[in-house]
């Protein structure tokens, strides 16, 4: 049995298996085995970690209030420890079973906005906020409704102005597939006026510390908070559920909903021979949406 150490043999199972996946949510699963874990167990053979000296860490993170997190680290040592195991490095997988000495994990729907006076009042704040690329973000996230890192991680490269389209490459979509979002003409505004800004570079939104980097996921939460909207009553991702909730109410198929939102159909069967993207409709769903936007916008003005 080799000596193999943590940090190496994470590395390698990271790099072989995240990767496949999408690129900021392995880049932030890495950061956080390099936050939590590696200054502990980092360099440590594998086969010399124990439970213990995990679950050390995991109730470290728990006892700051961070539950999900503690389950996160949790399974990205198991993970490595797997990896170990099927490559002969180590015999056993000490973070195993240690699910059962941890607070379990509440699912909680993400705080979202979703009464039409309210968004009003959301997009009069997002459209007085300074400065112009971070509030150009919150009315990008507004319109389109995709993930936040998604939005992140969004390149001049796969917008088509002509085309009134933004194609996301797989690899940074949850579900591995390309997804494309029409773009409304509020939408394409809000681009013009980025494009004076960043467009010279190759991110949509760059981080204001490192023009080659894209900025980071908490901006759109931190620009939330600014505007006075806490965690428990709107998020980045709340967009998501805000759009969905009031298409929902005006009309629109849930089939066109959840195409636009990207979603995996759980109809394996319908999923595998359903070739229609649905563009069209999605085409007038996104307009619609940016009009619904507008309208409340405007309603809010009148009654500020």
């Amino acid at each position: 049995m080799s000596q193999a150490i943590f940090q190496d043999v994470a590395r390698e199972w990271w790099e072989k298996y995240m990767l496949r996946g999408a690129v900021c949510y392995a880049e932030e699963c890495w950061r956080r085995l390099e936050r939590e874990v590696m200054p502990e167990l980092g360099k440590r053979p594998l086969a010399k970690i124990t439970p213990l000296m995990i679950l050390t860490i995991l109730r470290r993170i728990e006892a700051k209030g961070f539950v999900v997190t503690a389950h996160k680290v949790k399974s990205h040592i198991s993970q490595t420890f797997r990896y170990g195991i099927a490559c002969g490095l180590v015999y056993t997988n000490p973070a195993r079973d240690l699910t059962y000495a941890l607070a379990p994990k509440i699912s909680t729907p993400r705080a979202a906005v979703t009464e039409p006076r309210q968004v009003g009042v959301l997009m009069r704040e997002i459209n007085a906020f300074r400065p112009i690329q971070r509030r150009c973000a919150l009315q990008f996230a507004a319109l389109t409704f995709v993930r936040p890192g998604e939005l992140c991680r969004a390149e001049w490269s796969e917008i088509e102005m002509d085309a009134g389209a933004w194609r996301i490459p797989a690899h940074k979509m949850k579900m591995q597939k390309p997804h494309i979002v029409p773009l409304a003409m509020q939408t394409q505004e809000v681009l013009r006026e980025l494009r004076a800004l960043t467009g010279s570079g190759r991110w949509l939104f760059p981080s204001r510390y490192d023009a080659s980097k894209p900025m980071g996921r908490l901006v759109l939460n931190t620009g939330l908070r600014r505007l006075g909207y806490g965690p428990e009553v709107m998020t980045a991702h709340g967009f998501r559920a805000m759009a969905a909730t009031l298409l929902s109410e005006q009309g629109w198929s849930s089939e066109v909903i959840e195409k636009q939102l990207a979603h995996a159909d759980r109809n394996q069967v319908r999923a595998a021979y359903q070739r229609s993207e649905l563009l069209a409709e999605r085409r007038k769903m996104m307009q619609a949406w940016a009009d619904y936007l507008e309208v409340q916008y405007a309603r809010a003005m009148r009654r500020k």
